[in-house]
C-alpha cells in the first residue's frame, strides 16, 4: 500500500472507487496517449514518496511531455524513483482522509476522517475533524470503504487512506502506510492515543476497542508552523531561535520539533511545529486555534504564524467553502497586511521590553531583529 501504484491497481481490483487513470510502467510506449485519451485537466504524479512533490496539474494537453518529464525529474531526485502515473484531476476538490487502525488478529477500525482541503503546492497547511464537508450517510460511506480497503490488504497498524471528493462522489487517491503529521487532531476527538496503539499492535497485542467504542466528541483542528514566508511565494526562511513562546491552555496542544537556541537552516523541512486544538463546536476551534497562533511567540526566524491566522478568520473557512485551489483562488491572504505586521511588530517590541532572561550575549540579537521589523 505504500507505492501509490500498486495500491491504486490493488483498490481498483477490489471494487473500490478510483479515478481514470494511466500508468506509466504497464505500457511506457503508449504512456502518453493513454494519458490524452483521458483528457484534460490530469494531475502527474510520481509513484513513490509523498508531500506534493513531483506532482503536476496539467490542463492543456500540450504542456503534458514537458510536465511528464518535470515529475520523473523530481521524483528521481526526490525518492530515487521515476515511475510516473497520470490521472483525471478533479477540480475544485476537497482532500479527505481515513484513519484506519488494525492489527495481526484480523481486526480492522477506523477512527473517522479528517479535512486536509487547505493546501499550498500540494503540502497540507490545516487540517481539521470532523470535515465540515460531510454529511453523516457520507461519513459513514467514506469511512466504511477506507476499513474496506485496508481489510482487503490485510493491512497492520496505524495508517490513512486518501481520497479526492468531489460533489457526492469520493476517489481513492492513496494510503499512507505510517502514521501522519496530522494525527493528533484524531487524537483530539477520540482520545485514543495512536503512537501507544502503533506500538501495542508491533508488540503483538489485539486491538483493545471494536469500532461501536470508538466515539468522536468535539471538533479539532491543527495548523501547521512552517519556516517561510507565504507574503514572498513561500521562500524557505533560516534564523536562530532567540525566543520561543508557546501557547498553552485547556484544549491546546503543541508538537513541536526546535527548542530556543536552534539554528533553522534549510537542509530540512520548513515546518517547525504544529498547534492543535480542540473545543466542542467548529467555530470555536477555529477561534481557539487562532488565539493560539496569535499567542505565540517565535524570535530570529520568520514563519507563516501571520498567514495560518489570517486563513483561520477568512469566512471562506470559517463557513466551510475550501477546497485544494483555495489559496491559488485567495492570493490575498497570502499576501498579508499592514495590521498583520503591526501585530508581530509589537509582539518583538513588548518581548524586547520584558525582563531579558537571556546571557548578555543574546541582547544585540534581540535588537538585531526589532530593527529587522523596524525596516
Amino acid at each position: 500500500m505504500g507505492d501509490k501504484i500498486r495500491a491504486r491497481n490493488f483498490v481498483q481490483r477490489n471494487g473500490f472507487p478510483v479515478a481514470p487513470s494511466a500508468i506509466e510502467e504497464e505500457d511506457a510506449a503508449t504512456f502518453v496517449i493513454r494519458a490524452r485519451a483521458i483528457g484534460a485537466p490530469l494531475l502527474v504524479k510520481p509513484s513513490a514518496g509523498g508531500g506534493g512533490k513531483g506532482m503536476r496539474i496539467v490542463r492543456d494537453l500540450d504542456t503534458l511531455e514537458d510536465a511528464i518529464e518535470q515529475a520523473r525529474s523530481e521524483g528521481q531526485r526526490y525518492f530515487g524513483d521515476g515511475r510516473l502515473y497520470v490521472e483525471r484531476y478533479v477540480e475544485n476538490p476537497r482532500h479527505i482522509e481515513v484513519q484506519v487502525l488494525g492489527d495481526s488478529f484480523g481486526n480492522m477500525v477506523h477512527l473517522f476522517e479528517r479535512e486536509c482541503s487547505v493546501q499550498r503546492r500540494f503540502q497540507k497547511i490545516i487540517e481539521e475533524t470532523p470535515s465540515p464537508a460531510l454529511s453523516p450517510q457520507l461519513r459513514q460511506r467514506i469511512c466504511e470503504t477506507a476499513a474496506g480497503i485496508a481489510r482487503a490488504a490485510n493491512y497492520r497498524n496505524a495508517g490513512t487512506v486518501e481520497f479526492i471528493f468531489g460533489g457526492e462522489e469520493f476517489y481513492f487517491l492513496e494510503m499512507n502506510a505510517r502514521l501522519q503529521v496530522e494525527h493528533p487532531v484524531t487524537e483530539m476527538i477520540t482520545g485514543i492515543d495512536l503512537v501507544a496503539e502503533q506500538v501495542y499492535v508491533a508488540a503483538g497485542r489485539e486491538l483493545g476497542f471494536s469500532q461501536s467504542d470508538i466515539l468522536s466528541k468535539g471538533h479539532a483542528i491543527e495548523a501547521r508552523l512552517y519556516a517561510e514566508a507565504p507574503e514572498r511565494g513561500y521562500i524557505p526562511t533560516t534564523g536562530k531561535v532567540l525566543d520561543l513562546e508557546y501557547p498553552d491552555g485547556d484544549g491546546v496542544r503543541i508538537d513541536s520539533g526546535i527548542r530556543q537556541g536552534h539554528q533553522i537552516t534549510t537542509a530540512f523541512d520548513p515546518m517547525l511545529a504544529k498547534i492543535i486544538v480542540h473545543s466542542p463546536t467548529r467555530i470555536e476551534a477555529a477561534l481557539k486555534a487562532y488565539r493560539a497562533i496569535r499567542e505565540l511567540v517565535l524570535l530570529g526566524c520568520e514563519t507563516n504564524a501571520s498567514f495560518l491566522a489570517r486563513i483561520l478568520k477568512d469566512e471562506a473557512f470559517l463557513s466551510g467553502h475550501v477546497h485544494t485551489g483555495y489559496l491559488e483562488d485567495n492570493p490575498q491572504i497570502a499576501a498579508g497586511d499592514l495590521a498583520s505586521d503591526l501585530s508581530a511588530f509589537l509582539a518583538t517590541a513588548a518581548l524586547l521590553t520584558r525582563p531579558v532572561r537571556e546571557s548578555a550575549d543574546a541582547v544585540p540579537e534581540l535588537h538585531a531583529e526589532l530593527g529587522s521589523w523596524r525596516n
